[in-house]
């Protein structure tokens, strides 16, 4: 029996020779029987681990494999093999392969939904035709947040477990797509009629291939990797990205709470688990001292808890004695009154932020800003207070997008 390595060296190399075919210019059909002879099946990592070894060893750009992406599913897609076992979770309200489905089923029909208003508004323009275009592609254009959260939430975890060539050439296409889109806009709104048809024509492909792409290739292949924990991440970035054209009906909430999960982590790894990220004691510590801000923090019963320690001359002076006293305490006399109003307008809510700003007389411009902190629930938890010294801030004049300047 040929051992399992050689078949799939041996898989590989066919899979590539067939795609450089394809790219060589040979006929889609020719390629198409070829691929049927050879492959009864083939998985999303085998795709995947091609188009890395077409980039390293063959030389082709992801733009070059980008280009040629829909003939590739052409040809592959009746063959992609579908993972074993589709988790469960993946059917739940809320999880993101269930709200990427849900969005795509929206994209469909906002597609349909513009192109019907597009045969009318060429066949006989008006302004409510025109208007009601407007709005559905208003509402289209939350597309880009559907390729948002594949970009950003989706691709980095996919590049963390090696799959580094497919993010690339899909993010190429989603900015094609990005790029019709805008080009039928401009084109709409010059009244350039004889091009409406044509560049909406290509987008509307390009879309739906990409709906084919991201369900028969993206999903599949991620399911082989991607833990309930990368899931709960991707989750909880969704509603910062935002939604595309339809909300989740429920949060998901997966067989192991994240809590549970973070608590385990902070506990194996000594880093404090963050809403974004992870930082041990340490590394926390150094970066907001390395904050061009003096940072203060007063809980919600008025004790001070925290500031961070810059280096150098400080803009307000604070000394360790201050942690754990009454903040109150901390101020003259002659300023408590406007202490506790400011306190307590922060506390009930009247207010979310104020901020004063001064020159001291060696020139030094002050900006301070006193901010309530509160949880998502708004519960009070107490207040930041943040001074920064804003000199050069004031002085700015004109541009400069030259970072190595």
């Amino acid at each position: 029996m040929q051992d399992r390595s050689v078949q799939t060296k041996e898989r590989q190399e066919k899979l590539k020779d067939l795609i450089l075919r394809l790219h060589s210019g040979e006929d889609e059909e020719v390629i198409k029987k070829a691929f049927a002879k050879d492959f009864q099946t083939v998985s999303p990592l085998e795709i995947s681990v091609m188009e890395r070894k077409l980039m390293k060893e063959e030389g082709l750009s992801a733009e070059e494999i980008m280009r040629l992406c829909n003939v590739h599913v052409a040809v592959m897609v009746d063959y992609v093999e579908n993972p074993e076992n589709i988790p469960d979770e993946f059917s739940k309200p809320g999880h993101p392969v269930h709200v990427l489905k849900e969005e795509n089923l929206a994209l469909e029909a906002a597609l349909m939904r513009v192109r019907n208003l597009l045969e009318a508004y060429l066949e006989e323009p008006d302004a409510d035709l025109e208007k009601g275009l407007n709005h559905q592609l208003d509402i289209l254009w939350d597309f880009d947040k559907h390729y948002a959260r594949k970009e950003n939430s989706f691709f980095p975890i996919m590049e963390k477990y090696g799959n580094t060539a497919p993010p690339q050439v899909m993010w190429g296409v989603d900015d094609e797509i990005r790029d019709l889109f805008k080009a039928f806009r401009v084109a709409f709104k010059a009244g350039e009629k004889e091009k409406l048809m044509p560049i909406y024509s290509e987008f509307e492909y390009e879309m739906q291939e990409m709906i084919v792409k991201e369900e028969n290739i993206l999903i599949p292949m991620v399911t082989e990797d991607f833990t309930e924990e990368d899931w709960l991440t991707i989750a909880d970035e969704m509603d910062e990205i935002g939604y595309c054209i339809v909300k989740p009906m429920a949060k998901w909430e997966p067989v192991r709470a994240k809590q549970e999960i973070n608590e385990e982590s902070e506990a194996q790894t000594g880093r404090i688990q963050l809403g974004t990220g992870s930082l041990s004691p340490k590394e926390l510590d150094i970066i907001l001292d390395s904050l061009p801000l003096e940072l203060t923090f007063v809980d919600k019963d008025d004790i001070v808890q925290y500031y961070n320690n810059q280096p150098g001359e400080k803009l307000l002076g604070r000394t360790p004695s201050a942690i754990g006293r009454d903040v109150m305490n901390c101020h003259p006399p002659k300023v408590q009154a406007t202490v506790t109003q400011l306190m307590q307008d922060l506390r009930n809510g009247k207010k979310d932020k104020q901020a004063a700003w001064y020159r001291r007389k060696d020139g030094i411009m002050v900006h301070i800003t006193y901010a309530a902190v509160r949880d998502e629930t708004g519960e009070f938890l107490g207040i930041l207070e943040y001074v920064q010294d804003i000199t050069e801030l004031v002085e700015i004049e004109g541009e400069n997008r030259d970072v190595n300047a």
